[in-house]
């Protein structure tokens, strides 16, 4: 429609849009807000391809903004704008966390009769195929794998062997806490370990 345009020519910015990592050229929107829910979103000609998951960056502010959802407004029975309403990127990918810490997890955990409670539901599968003395053998493996640090490596090796020579004991739950502590940048590796070495602490 005629109006549209020349209210996005006045008023509106150039946005790139990009889908699935495609360019898909620049078109002319303009950023609003719905007056009740107050819902940003940009309102693009309604011969604008556009689809929910399309990401758009404006080319005067550089804004990024993800495509969540998209409905028709029409004015006097004519399609007048398509209103793509937004997330911003930091909202994305805060809602992109919130959505895979949702999901359900499967852990191959090690150490005998291991298990996961998750909102005091018991959603694990416990695979028990590794010894006390094959778990240590393998966290020192994963390190190895995976810490390219010699001096950083060699310590957390360390840490391991100490864990092991305490394991049964009192003083293992110090050798847990000083491990974990240490490893604090590797969790991503050693988090499916963790449950079973929180099992031999004792009380």
């Amino acid at each position: 429609m005629s109006n549209v345009k020349q209210l996005l020519h006045s008023h509106g910015e150039d946005f790139e849009l990009t889908r699935g990592g495609q360019n898909l050229g620049v078109s002319r929107g303009m950023m609003n807000s719905d007056e009740v829910t107050k819902r940003g979103y940009i309102g693009f000609p309604e011969e604008v391809d556009i689809q929910v998951g399309d990401w758009v960056k404006g080319k005067l502010t550089n804004n990024v903004f993800n495509i969540h959802d998209i409905t028709v407004h029409t004015l006097r029975g004519q399609i007048f704008q398509k209103k793509c309403y937004y997330l911003t990127k930091v909202e994305f990918e805060e809602k992109e966390v919130l959505r895979q810490s949702n999901q359900s997890i499967v852990y191959n955990l090690i150490g005998a009769n291991t298990r996961v409670n998750n909102h005091s539901t018991d959603q694990s599968i416990n695979v028990v195929n590794t010894s006390n003395h094959d778990l240590f053998d393998e966290i020192k493996k994963i390190l190895n794998d995976n810490v390219a640090n010699k001096d950083e490596l060699h310590e957390l090796r360390l840490l391991v062997n100490d864990m092991e020579s305490n394991q049964n004991t009192s003083a293992f739950n110090q050798s847990y806490t000083k491990f974990i502590t240490n490893a604090a940048n590797h969790m991503t590796i050693l988090s499916p370990f963790i449950p079973a070495l929180t099992q031999m602490i004792t009380s």
